[in-house]
């Protein structure tokens, strides 16, 4: 039987061969791609929920609302990641304490949240990332009425995490992340810290350089 015999089975033997080696040279570009530095932009929204209240006897409450958010990142590598971040919030103050409505019972109010942070990641061999980070910034908590669209800035530190999703092959990633800044409100007849939090998904796209 000649070689020319056989020349199916070579050829199907080379298939095999190719294919059980594809998912090493995958991986192996996968690692070669996280280790470069990157430049990466990402959109995010969900929702916004603050942690504490305004008084000490939890009644006067901001309620639940939504939250659009967008940056860039420097990945110098794997796993360090430095961020800058800006946050738009929206939701409404309610006054659960029974007396007549307090100054800004009813009013809603818009935050602005810019900050840098620097990310810590674990990147896994399925494209999984998990991540957390810490960081600060400051916060423009604006109330939004017609006739009174008064505004403050202040300081603010920022902790979380997060999950990401790398597509094979791709530059575009996923993620859902937990973020929460603490700052201090002292306006409109309370003193006390504030611990807003929001909750979202994204899409990202990364840059190779």
């Amino acid at each position: 039987m000649s070689l020319r015999d056989h020349s199916p089975v070579w050829s199907a033997a080379a298939v095999a061969c190719a294919l059980a080696a594809w998912p090493a040279a995958a991986r192996a570009q996968s690692d070669y791609d996280e280790d470069r530095p990157a430049f990466v932009l990402y959109l995010s929204g969900g929702a916004f929920s603050p942690l504490a209240h305004l008084d000490d006897g939890d009644r006067v409450k901001f309620t639940t609302g939504f939250a659009a958010s967008g940056g860039t990142a420097y990945r110098v590598n794997r796993f360090l990641a430095l961020r800058g971040n800006f946050t738009f919030t929206r939701s409404e103050v309610r006054d659960e304490s029974g007396r007549p409505l307090g100054p800004i019972a009813t009013n809603s109010f818009n935050r602005f949240l810019y900050d840098g942070d620097v990310q810590l990641r674990y990147p896994l061999h399925d494209g999984m990332t998990p991540y957390v980070f810490l960081g600060g910034g400051g916060v423009t908590v604006q109330r939004d009425v017609a006739r009174n669209r008064a505004a403050f800035t202040t300081g603010a530190g920022k902790v979380g995490g997060g999950l990401s999703y790398q597509l094979p092959d791709s530059g575009v990633g996923l993620h859902v992340e937990f973020a929460g800044w603490i700052y201090k409100w002292d306006r409109y007849g309370y003193d006390n810290l504030q611990f807003d939090t929001t909750l979202s998904a994204g899409i990202s796209y990364r840059f190779h350089f």
